[in-house]
């Protein structure tokens, strides 16, 4: 396994903060027509714009997930919207059947091996995991007439998907990377993010979304 470096991590120069901003707009609005379906009813604008906050924080906690450990391998890498995906989710804002959410991605430039690309790959979904298991764990504490039980259960739903869609060992996506890296590993998440997206839908089911 490889050793982080000691550089200083998490560094933005000003067109990644541009981009980053633009992304977080596209998410969030994307992020508002897909949840408002599900909340014409049994909810407040309150409770959608909740739903869409944690909605838009694991696309953004994705994305940085990917930066950080990037850079601590002494990677450069910078969040970038690209033509494609703007497009495709300019097209999920106003369309009810095409929810395509990816205006960007981290680009990563320097010596990247098999482990460092695994490694970094990884750490995206598997923050959308750890988002989507800390609310369902919060659940029980909060009474299902509550305004936030359905966006915590919207949202714990949405992270798995954003978990499970991102680890498809194709293409692009995550899950690629992670499979030609550690077969083990991408089986364990991709079976984690099944049950998770199974188990977030029939929550949802139960609870009128």
């Amino acid at each position: 396994m490889l050793v982080p470096t000691r550089t200083r991590s998490l560094r933005f120069s000003k067109t990644e903060i541009e981009h980053l901003i633009l992304g977080t707009a596209l998410v969030t609005a994307a992020g508002v027509s897909f949840l408002r379906f599900s909340f014409l009813t049994g909810s407040s604008s309150l409770g959608l714009a909740v739903a869409t906050i944690i909605f838009a924080m694991g696309f953004i906690l994705h994305e940085l997930s990917h930066k950080y450990v990037a850079q601590r391998y002494g990677l450069w890498a910078e969040f970038r919207v690209n033509t494609m995906g703007v497009l495709l989710t300019a097209i999920s804002i106003v369309s009810p059947y095409i929810k395509f959410i990816v205006p960007g991605a981290v680009v990563i430039s320097g010596f990247a091996d098999r482990d460092r690309m695994g490694l970094t790959a990884l750490a995206g979904p598997l923050v959308n995991v750890i988002i989507t298991i800390a609310l369902l764990a919060a659940l029980p504490a909060i009474s299902p007439v509550s305004i936030l039980y359905l966006p915590l259960v919207a949202g714990a739903a949405i992270n798995a998907f954003l978990a499970l869609f991102n680890l498809i060992p194709f293409s692009i996506f995550d899950g690629k990377k992670i499979y030609g890296w550690n077969r083990t590993f991408w089986a364990v998440m991709f079976a984690v993010s099944l049950v998770l997206v199974v188990y977030t839908y029939l929550l949802e089911a139960s609870s009128g979304l």
